[in-house]
């Protein structure tokens, strides 16, 4: 069966993962799966995303000859399926220093938007943190971005600020 048909087959969780068995698999390849995310019809970049995220999941490497691609398409405006799911992809690939700055930066605006939906702005504050790590000028000025933005916001936000403010003091 071909990529796309089984991505629009089901929407499901048990559909997903069986998506990215067979890419791990080498069924279907990861480049398939990725021209799906850059110029599929809606809603294959949603459901490619998704498998993205789960393949990611258990082979954080593949995404590495697509992080330029990846961190292009995430700065631009997109289905939240397309951002939150890129956002957790990122956060587990080794991201070169070229690519942090602009990562860093929408990750910023994301968590001082107050229109950005909650599962967005956690990956936004764990992927920001990741790229933060070990640079004390950006912990601090994420540490800022998210005790500014605790009391306005959501219970999913609450918990992920505090958890990352946490790792943020423990640096």
């Amino acid at each position: 069966m071909e990529l796309q048909k089984a991505l629009l087959q089901e929407h499901s969780k048990a559909n997903t993962v069986a998506i990215a068995r067979s890419i791990l698999a080498g069924t279907y390849t990861f480049e398939e799966l990725w021209e799906l995310i850059r110029n599929g019809a809606p809603p294959l970049p949603q459901r490619a995303t998704w498998v993205l995220d789960a393949v990611t999941e258990k082979a954080p490497d593949s995404l590495q000859p697509y992080l330029p691609e990846a961190v292009a398409l995430l700065l631009q405006p997109n289905h939240n399926a397309v951002h939150r799911n890129l956002l957790k992809a990122l956060e587990r690939t080794a991201l070169p220093e070229e690519l942090q700055g602009p990562l860093y930066d929408f990750c910023i605006n994301i968590l001082l938007n107050p229109k950005a939906l909650p599962a967005i702005q956690a990956f936004s504050m764990s992927l920001a943190a990741k790229i933060a790590a070990g640079v004390p000028e950006l912990q601090e000025e994420l540490a800022l971005v998210i005790e500014s933005q605790m009391e306005f916001n959501t219970a999913a936000y609450k918990s992920r600020g505090r958890r990352i403010l946490s790792l943020l003091r423990k640096s």
